[in-house]
C-alpha cells in the first residue's frame, strides 16, 4: 500500500487526472451526471481558466525566484520535487489552454468541462507545492 501512495506522490501530475477522467467518464455514462449547454457558464469557466494560467504563470515566477542555496530547495531539488512542480505547471497550463481552444471551437461541453476540470487539479496541486515553498524557503 505504501509503495502505491508513493507512485501516486511522484507522478500526481498523471495519476489523478487519469483517476478524474475515469470517474467522471463513467458518471457521465451513466447519467448520472447531466451537463446542459449554457454559454454564460461557458464564459465564466473560460474566464476561470485564464486566471488560473495566469496564477500558474506567477507560481512558476516564485518558484524561480526563490534562494537555491537553502537546505529546504537543496532537498527539494535533491528528492526531485522540482521535476514535479513543473510538470504540474506544465500539463496545468496545457490542459487549461485545451479548455480555451475547445471553448473557441465550440467542441462538446463535456470535453471543455473535463480540461477545465484537469486543469483545475493540476493547478490545487502547484499551489500547494507553491505554499509549501514559500513556507520553508525561508528556513
Amino acid at each position: 500500500m505504501r509503495k502505491i501512495i508513493t507512485f501516486i506522490k511522484k507522478y500526481c501530475y498523471i495519476v489523478i487526472p487519469i483517476i478524474t477522467v475515469f470517474f467522471l467518464t463513467a458518471l457521465y455514462s451513466f447519467k448520472i451526471v447531466n451537463i446542459q449547454k449554457n454559454d454564460s457558464f461557458l464564459s465564466t469557466i473560460i474566464g476561470i481558466s485564464g486566471t488560473l494560467i495566469g496564477f500558474l504563470f506567477t507560481a512558476m515566477t516564485i518558484f524561480f525566484s526563490l534562494n537555491k542555496n537553502t537546505e529546504y530547495m537543496l532537498n527539494f531539488r535533491k528528492y526531485n520535487h522540482h521535476v514535479i512542480f513543473g510538470r504540474l505547471i506544465t500539463f496545468g497550463i496545457i490542459f487549461l489552454c485545451i479548455n480555451i481552444i475547445f471553448w473557441l471551437f465550440n467542441f462538446n461541453i463535456y470535453t471543455t468541462i473535463i480540461s477545465f476540470i484537469l486543469g483545475l487539479e493540476e493547478t490545487i496541486m502547484a499551489a500547494y507545492y507553491t505554499y509549501k515553498l514559500s513556507l520553508n524557503s525561508i528556513k
